[in-house]
């Protein structure tokens, strides 16, 4: 007897269920009734169980959720977003530390080859760099006192170099993925500064300059612009007044060094004179008064830097050497033996060698008008030969005391269509002047630094008044 067959209510019931015995469907329809309640309460059951436990019926009904995640972080309240970092798919290369470079300092004696050497890298790294290109051959004039930075990979091979040839430059080498070397010569402009200085002349230019606090060089510079125009050996005077604009080159705040004159003023023996620095539209520059006119003449009024004259041009001169009177068709320049003798002007070489009572001498031919002559010379410069082209302002000599000298001295001559001139008076022929299609440009470009100036002629009229 199955458990279908037991009722626990009352035996009244059983015996009203006998009859139906022998009619079994009715008794299967309501297995099949009980059956399918229970399924379906079954099921209720278990989705009601499970709506109750997220996570897990997320990874039942979706098992990418999960990997979905990895890509999105959660903020809960309070929570810093470091606490839930986001992992990352992608994979960088990991970069260089600065540790990982080696700075070497380069002392006396050291070479490219010395470095790498110490420094593990074989000398075909050595002729590989210095062969590169015009730019690596910098390494090969490397000084003492300067930098060269160094990386290396993990099997010991150059990857990286830096350079700074100068405080403007830095030379970067870089190994490439093929294997091959590859140079970038970078360029780092100084920030440039003008000041203004002026000065008086009380006993020299020099010591003057060193009173106004202006450096040596510069106050060169301020020289070799009215060069043409007045002679620094012979023409300064005391109560002579100058006054220059110039720039400071600073490089991250810091002062570097000195830069160009922009513009300048002279008064000597109570004639002013006025240059300013200016760049046409094609990149070519030079000193210029302010109309214009160009400061450079043809010729230097001096072949010998600072220098006293010690004979002048004249018809009589007593001679000290040959004991007569004679002409002296020249001047003499004393100066301590070996000083640089300069070439006056653009021109070629006519004559070099010994002559008579000149010594070691060159003639120089300017064009077809005029002719220089220097003579008694030590020594020729290099590379000094008949038939070369010679600039203004080139060495060509040395002084000396060579032929009919009594002491070390340049003897100096100009002449015109070879005529004896005096190189003191002679009038020298000026420089082109400015393009007349560039004299707005001129005007523009140069009233800035000219107007810088007017603090002098301000400060005379001040004294005057006073």
């Amino acid at each position: 007897m199955s458990y279908l067959d037991l009722d626990f209510k009352s035996g009244q019931a059983r015996r009203q269920r006998q009859p139906l015995r022998n009619n079994r469907a009715p008794i299967h329809i309501n297995r099949i009734i009980r059956g399918i309640t229970a399924l379906v309460t079954l099921v209720v059951s278990v989705y009601l169980i499970l709506s109750f436990l997220p996570d897990s019926s997320a990874k039942v009904e979706n098992s990418n959720l999960k990997l979905e995640r990895l890509h999105y972080s959660v903020l809960l309240p309070g929570k810093d977003i470091q606490e839930t970092p986001q992992p990352s798919l992608t994979i960088e290369p990991p970069i260089q530390p600065e540790s990982n470079w080696e700075t070497i300092q380069i002392k006396a004696g050291d070479t490219l080859a010395s470095i790498f050497s110490n420094a593990g890298l074989n000398a075909s790294t050595t002729h590989q760099v210095v062969q590169l290109n015009k730019q690596t051959k910098k390494l090969s004039k490397i000084r003492p006192g300067q930098k060269i930075s160094i990386l290396k990979d993990s099997e010991g091979k150059l990857t990286n170099l830096k350079y700074m040839p100068s405080l403007t430059q830095t030379l970067v080498i870089k190994r490439q993925q093929d294997k091959s070397l590859t140079s970038e010569l970078l360029h780092h402009p100084l920030d440039p500064i003008p000041v203004f200085k002026s000065g008086e002349i009380t006993s020299s230019l020099f010591l003057a300059a060193e009173k106004s606090d202006i450096p040596e060089s510069v106050i060169m510079e301020l020289a070799g612009i009215f060069g043409w125009d007045i002679d620094f050996a012979l023409d300064i005077r005391k109560g002579d007044q100058f006054a220059l604009v110039y720039n400071e080159l600073f490089k991250d705040g810091e002062r570097i060094r000195h830069g160009r004159i922009l513009s300048a003023e002279f008064i000597n023996q109570g004639k002013q004179y006025k240059a300013v620095y200016y760049t046409d539209p094609k990149g070519e520059s030079g000193y210029y008064s302010p109309d214009g006119k160009s400061m450079r003449k043809a010729f230097l009024r001096s072949p010998v830097k600072f220098s006293r004259i010690s004979s002048r041009f004249t018809r009589k001169r007593w001679h000290p050497v040959l004991s007569k009177w004679r002409s002296h068709k020249g001047v003499d320049y004393a100066a301590a033996r070996g000083t640089p003798i300069r070439a006056s002007g653009d021109g070629k070489i006519t004559f070099k060698g010994t002559k008579g009572g000149y010594g070691k001498s060159i003639f120089i031919q300017h064009g077809g008008k005029y002719t220089t002559v220097y003579a008694h010379m030590t020594r020729y410069a290099r590379g000094s030969r008949k038939g070369k082209r010679i600039k203004q302002g080139q060495i060509i000599g040395y002084v000396g005391s060579t032929g009919l000298a009594s002491g070390p001295h340049l003897h100096y001559e100009f002449r015109v269509n070879g005529v004896h001139r005096n190189p003191l008076t002679v009038k020298l022929p000026a420089a082109e002047p400015i393009d007349k299609a560039y004299r707005a440009h001129f005007k523009k470009e140069t009233r800035t630094y000219l107007s810088m100036l007017s603090l002098m002629d301000e400060k005379k009229v001040a004294q005057v008044t006073q």
